[in-house]
């Protein structure tokens, strides 16, 4: 395995001569970088919002763009048509909040994880219909919306998409932009691609895209980051640009949330604040039967801060309720899961869940037991029906994984990481015998390359690494933050901490400064880590914003 020390190659050499990249950084992100287009490396060495590319490829822009023009020329009615979680929330603010700028007669429509559930609804298509719309405008949704897109256009309505999910094996016929079928285009969330639409949009109609910039680009960070889609070329330049500026935004309603959830005032902001407190917050609102995820959309068309702060507490109180409810349904799930314990897919169901939370249940289930994961609960408008959520660990592809049984499905949608369908409830124990089968492709070696990226000394980490890790903020899917191998770390001191007792604190010898190491869920290396003992620890590193000044971060993955 590398080791930092002689500048090999050209890239390497680039980073530390011309960007002042510690030697350890040079070697480790020119071995990751080596085979990126120099374009998708550029985005990451100068994150400039003149260098996004834009939707310019897609076929369908200037379709798009067209009926939205003769809606507004002709005076026609316009639903925004979105989705409950983070991505899609933020799609439909955008582009409403661009269309009232234009004057068009518009309105958006969130649908309930309790009614319509996700995607295109055949009933909100035919009472769209009978309102007087002439353009459905889908967000994050309508990729595999055939038949009520079909429907759609029986009735009189023209309908165009901005989608990220995967395609099925037939395309709608509509204007549809989508990276999966847009050859040029980066893999963007729909809120990035409702971003970039809406630059273009206002633009196209001789309007300054100031509007977009100033109150949506943190918008599109906090969706690309909580969609988990890769932080390549585009996607990174919004969501560094975007949480750079996050801390100080100027938009009502994300200045009264991060107040609300303690983030104000905060010098910087990284991946897991958006991750751990942004976006549950702002999912809660579609999380909960007694709430709706158009609330996030009223706070972020808020024009005062005192509007906009009553809803963020309001998400604050929703957010309690949901982490007690989802406490409460992992802890059942987790018994259903030990009792399928021959199974290597886990489809898990009970009547009674809440539906808001099977999404984050599934994760948590992947979490402890490292299996792709189906959470279904009732739905509490359709009788016989299970609607449901599933999650896949790192490299599984969820979506092809359960394409097999989408027959039995009546909706299914989402992508590789991430899906939601509804099937009928007697339909829930064959769905568990077809995925029965599923085995996991035998477990690969290891190796170091596959764990860590370089291997090292403890010394080799100080300070110096902090200003080049803000630099390449945010780290994620696509961009995972550095991976590496401390060898003969020396254990100075030890502990548990947190009220679980399944986080451990570390701290190794350095030459300044001790290093402080976290390990979430880690309680059981300890008796490896005793003070005075001397351990090869494979670690992530990152910055943290606990305190005023940044300090690296050190967050352990195992022993080597």
């Amino acid at each position: 395995m590398a080791e930092p020390g002689f500048l090999g190659s050209p890239l390497e050499k680039e980073l530390a001569e011309e960007h002042g990249y510690p030697v350890l950084l040079a070697k480790l992100f020119a071995e990751r970088w080596e085979k990126l287009a120099r374009e998708d490396i550029a985005a990451y060495l100068h994150p400039d919002m003149r260098s996004l590319k834009g939707l310019a490829s897609s076929p369908a822009l200037p379709r798009v763009i067209e009926s939205l023009g003769r809606a507004r020329r002709d005076k026609e009615s316009v639903l925004f048509y979105g989705d409950y979680d983070v991505d899609g929330i933020m799609a439909t603010a955008t582009l409403f909040a661009a269309s009232q700028h234009l004057g068009l007669k518009s309105n958006y429509y969130l649908p309930s994880r309790f009614g319509a559930g996700y995607g295109l609804s055949q009933d909100i298509v035919r009472k769209a219909a009978v309102e007087g719309y002439k353009l459905l405008v889908a967000l994050d949704c309508g990729t595999s919306n055939n038949i009520e897109i079909e429907l759609a256009h029986e009735l009189g309505m023209d309908v165009v998409a901005l989608d990220h999910h995967a395609p099925g094996a037939k395309l709608p016929q509509m204007p549809l932009i989508n990276p999966h079928t847009s050859p040029g285009v980066d893999p963007l969330c729909s809120a990035g691609l409702a971003f970039s639409f809406a630059r273009e949009w206002l633009a196209a109609e001789g309007e300054d895209a100031k509007l977009v910039d100033e109150n949506f680009l943190e918008a599109a960070a906090i969706a690309t980051i909580g969609d988990h889609v890769p932080l390549i070329g585009d996607g990174f330049i919004l969501a560094h640009i975007g949480l750079e500026r996050l801390p100080r935004t100027v938009q009502p309603g994300l200045s009264a949330l991060l107040a609300a959830v303690g983030l104000q005032g905060k010098a910087f902001l990284t991946t897991r604040d958006i991750l751990f407190s942004v976006v549950p917050h702002l999912n809660a609102a579609g999380r909960m039967s007694n709430s709706n995820a158009g609330l996030v959309v009223k706070m972020m068309l808020a024009r005062s801060g005192n509007e906009a702060m009553a809803i963020a507490q309001q998400l604050v109180r929703l957010n309690m309720e949901r982490r007690e409810l989802q406490r409460i349904v992992s802890d059942e799930a987790a018994l259903q899961a030990l009792a399928q314990e021959s199974c290597e897919f886990l489809v898990l169901y009970k009547a009674d869940w809440m539906p808001g939370v099977t999404g984050v249940v599934a994760a948590r289930m992947v979490e402890m037991f490292n299996k792709p994961t189906l959470v279904f609960s009732d739905a509490l408008q359709e009788e016989g029906y299970a609607v449901g959520s599933g999650r896949a660990p790192d490299g599984v592809d969820l979506l092809e994984l359960v394409e097999p049984a989408r027959e039995l499905f009546v909706k299914l949608g989402g992508h590789s990481a991430a899906i939601g369908g509804t099937l009928p409830v007697k339909l829930v124990p064959e769905l568990r015998s077809l995925l029965s089968h599923y085995r996991p492709k035998p477990a690969e070696d290891k190796s170091a390359a596959q764990i860590f990226e370089l291997e090292t000394a403890p010394a080799q980490l100080n300070g110096e690494l902090i200003s080049q890790l803000l630099k390449l903020q945010p780290f994620g899917e696509g961009h995972p933050a550095p991976r590496l191998r401390l060898r003969d770390a020396f254990i100075a001191r030890s502990s548990v901490i947190g009220k679980e007792g399944t986080t451990i604190c570390i701290e190794v010898d350095a030459p300044k400064s001790p290093l402080r190491i976290v390990g979430f869920r880690c309680s059981h290396l300890l008796p490896k880590l005793r003070p005075g003992n001397t351990a090869t620890l494979d670690v992530e590193i990152g910055v943290d914003n606990f305190r005023k000044d940044p300090a690296l971060q050190l967050l352990l993955l195992g022993l080597a």
